[in-house]
């Protein structure tokens, strides 16, 4: 059976539509016409779980997936049954999530300083690692932002953009779900200049993060589109 799986809301409350799938775990539950984002029962692969991070995720089972329906990260399907909810994906693994995206993005802000010649800036963003210190979370924002400064008044635009989607990173971890952590590392991502023309960078974060996603909760892999469909 091919794996697919679903963000909820707590209490099993699916996030667009409102339906509150708890109590009918196991039972199939019809969602009429299928129409991508409008009508059917929605859910994703393996390889799409960072486009959809919340609170809950479940294993769901799909019956009549629409040919063509994961061209925006999701399949849709005539009916749907929620399975197992995941116990490992806690408030305790979110927040793993996005200090590991804070991680990413200032990785990435390192990389576009280096490249502009800042180099004392980009040590200095690579070496705040342990981030679970307040302090040490705190000299990274800081450092972001300074590094900010002297991009801006050095001309480069997208270092300075770049370093300060750090410090907003840091800013937003505990005011912010790990959603939006995770968005900041992928915008970085796709802001970074000198990558490959031929891969996307936004998207080339998303699959690291659906892949830290997939080892961290231990989760079946999907099978590919052409597998399933």
């Amino acid at each position: 059976m091919t794996a697919y799986w679903k963000f909820l809301l707590p209490g099993a409350v699916s996030p667009f539509a409102g339906y509150r799938w708890a109590g009918a775990e196991g039972a199939w539950v019809d969602g009429g016409a299928v129409t991508p984002c409008r009508t059917g029962i929605h859910a994703c692969r393996s390889e799409d779980l960072a486009y959809w991070l919340l609170p809950e995720l479940w294993s769901i089972d799909l019956d009549g997936v629409h040919p063509g329906s994961d061209a925006d990260h999701k399949v849709v399907a005539r009916r749907g049954r929620l399975l197992d909810r995941v116990g490992a994906w806690s408030a305790e693994t979110e927040r793993e999530l996005a200090i590991d995206c804070i991680r990413r993005t200032a990785d990435h802000a390192a990389a576009e300083l280096r490249a502009a010649g800042d180099q004392a800036g980009a040590e200095e963003l690579e070496s705040s690692r342990d981030l679970g210190d307040p302090d040490r979370r705190t000299a990274l924002a800081d450092a972001g932002a300074a590094a900010a400064a002297r991009a801006l008044a050095a001309g480069h635009r997208e270092a300075a953009r770049l370093a300060l989607y750090v410090a907003d990173a840091v800013e937003y971890l505990d005011s912010c779900p790990v959603a939006t952590i995770a968005y900041i590392a992928a915008r970085a991502a796709h802001e970074r200049t000198g990558l490959d023309p031929d891969r996307d960078g936004h998207d080339a974060e998303r699959d690291w993060q659906s892949r830290w996603l997939v080892e961290r909760l231990d989760l079946a892999v999907s099978a590919t589109r052409s597998e399933d469909l």
